[in-house]
């Protein structure tokens, strides 16, 4: 079973305020899973989220050191 995570686990990890992540949820973009008055996240739909909303920072967390070490011998 994948890992589930609150707004607030949201709210620190993507650096967003809970109006923008209750905004997102509103708007579509954010899917999510409800539990009697509770939400819930789980990886996919976060990752999703991400890849969509905001593509800088998803390309720069795929990124790996290799990645990077290969542009070293480039330049």
């Amino acid at each position: 079973m994948n890992s589930l995570y609150t707004k607030y686990d949201l709210v620190e990890e993507l650096k967003l305020s809970v109006g923008t992540i209750d905004n997102k949820m509103k708007d579509g973009s954010l899917e999510y899973y409800k539990f009697g008055k509770s939400v819930r996240f789980d990886d996919k739909q976060i990752e999703s989220f991400i890849r969509k909303n905001y593509p800088k920072k998803y390309t720069a967390s795929q990124i790996t050191e290799k990645d990077v070490e290969g542009l070293r011998k480039v330049l």
